[in-house]
């Protein structure tokens, strides 16, 4: 049985307003390739396929194309659990339809029979049985516990005892099938995972809460397939408890990282795992430093397609940076997403301490920078004309995809 385990795919993402369909196009084709190439017998996708629990038209469209391309290939099984950027019930509104093709969409917490899936090799055979967990949300778990405990207690408990269940069933469930391994899937933050700033993991609770020691996993399991960390790692220091990352980098700080699918093949002789390398779909490149020295690397890169984030270092003022910016890469292939003036932010901010970017609206950002500048009452007029413009295209593109 070789199976492999992917995850936080955030179909629908943007960088920087920047919509991304084009390489999750790319990837999705890719990932087909591979099933087909390393003849993958079972596919598991540990959550979080949507970036937001309302995705539109275009992403769904991916999705549901990615799942029709692997019908009449070497994949006999995809399992798929919702994340929590999903919407539970738009993962599991199709189950009834998608379980005839063994496709296995699961959303919510239910019975444990429900959540244990049996994988099939080439001659239709039960090869494997997942235990298939959903990330648990908060509110489940209360539903669903009788104790009086604290939250941290009661989330830690809870989720170890919906996997107890769920492996029961399993080992139960294996009396029938004869010795076939047991793989689980789970999209929750273990205890000890590693992550990089500005990665783009939502917390799942309020600081620590909500974390799993690796314990909560019963033995009885062979292979972990994790989702929700957005950087490939072992957990634990147990190689069958795994995060394989997402498959694109969600952000700047992600430049340069590799991105993998994890081959897992279970055997008489044990599991086997190998890191496969996703490709790169779409550059990112970061530059920073003075004016003249973002000048020089913008001009050895604009013949480039590259995205490119841009952050001013300089204590100094630049109230024309932007436009410089743009200027250097106009006419070549790159494309600035971001540009990070320190010391205008620094500016448009109130001394008080306690105001950010994140708690002013897009409009009072744009009109604080054009105080940062001298432009005459027309031009200031037309300035702020053609951004309420240009916002208002944003929201209704938006709304329509």
């Amino acid at each position: 049985m070789k199976l492999l385990h992917t995850s936080d795919w955030h179909i629908g993402h943007t960088l920087y307003a920047k919509k991304r369909y084009e390489e999750h196009e790319k990837f999705l084709g890719w990932l087909v390739e591979t099933i087909c190439r390393r003849d993958i017998d079972a596919l598991i996708v540990a959550g979080d396929v949507f970036d937001t629990g309302a995705p539109g038209g275009a992403a769904q469209r991916l999705y549901y194309g990615f799942l029709t391309s692997l019908l009449g290939t070497c994949c006999k099984t995809v399992i798929i659990i919702a994340g929590n950027h999903d919407s539970p019930a738009l993962i599991e509104a199709p189950a009834g339809v998608l379980e005839h093709l063994d496709i296995h969409t699961v959303g919510l917490p239910s019975a444990p029979q429900r959540h244990v899936i049996k994988l099939k090799d080439k001659d239709g055979n039960t090869a494997a049985l997942c235990c298939a967990v959903p990330y648990l949300r908060k509110n489940e778990m209360v539903r669903l516990s009788d104790d009086t405990q604290t939250s941290d207690q009661m989330i830690a408990l809870e989720t170890a005892r919906f996997y107890r269940e769920t492996a029961d069933e399993a080992q139960r469930l294996k009396k029938e099938c004869g010795e076939v391994p047991i793989v689980a899937t789970g999209h929750l933050f273990a205890a000890g995972a590693l992550r990089t700033e500005g990665d783009g993991v939502r917390e799942l609770y309020v600081g620590s809460l909500g974390q799993v020691a690796a314990d909560v996993f019963p033995k009885a399991f062979d292979y972990i397939a994790l989702g929700h960390i957005h950087g490939a790692q072992v957990v634990a220091n147990q190689p069958h408890i795994r995060y394989c990352g997402s498959p694109l980098p969600m952000s700047f700080a992600e430049t340069g990282r590799e991105k993998y699918v994890i081959e897992a093949e279970l055997d008489g002789s044990g599991l086997n795992i190998q890191q496969i390398a996703v490709p790169v779909f779409q550059a990112l490149h970061r530059i920073s430093g003075s004016h003249e020295q973002i000048m020089a690397q913008l001009a050895a890169i604009a013949g480039k397609d590259v995205w490119i984030e841009v952050t001013y270092t300089d204590a100094t003022p630049c109230p024309f940076l932007s436009a410089d910016v743009f200027n250097a890469v106009k006419g070549g292939l790159a494309q600035v997403l971001s540009i990070r003036n320190a010391a205008a932010v620094s500016e448009m901010l109130s001394d008080a301490g306690n105001e950010t970017l994140e708690s002013l609206s897009v409009q009072e950002v744009f009109l604080r920078c054009l105080n940062t500048a001298a432009f005459g009452d027309e031009e200031r007029q037309a300035l702020i004309s053609c951004f309420d413009e240009a916002v208002r295209m944003l929201e209704d593109e938006e709304s329509c995809a």
